[in-house]
């Protein structure tokens, strides 16, 4: 599928999932990485979860 633009991703995304409610999780994704040709990142991406994969190791001080 040809999408212009990243918003146009997301709202592409998002219709296919409404349309396809049935499909398990995996079979969903699935789905949408061969009919959007993207990878999982791109998925986590649209989905927000890349931005919770941070490690609390981060924000602590170094001496720890």
């Amino acid at each position: 599928m040809k999408y212009k633009s990243y918003d146009e991703l997301i709202s592409l995304v998002s219709d296919f999932r409404l349309e396809h409610q049935n499909l398990s999780a995996n079979e969903l994704d699935r789905l949408l990485k061969t009919t959007f040709r993207i990878d999982q990142s791109i998925l986590r991406e649209l989905d927000g979860t890349s931005d919770l994969m941070t490690t609390p190791l981060q924000n602590t001080p170094s001496g720890l």
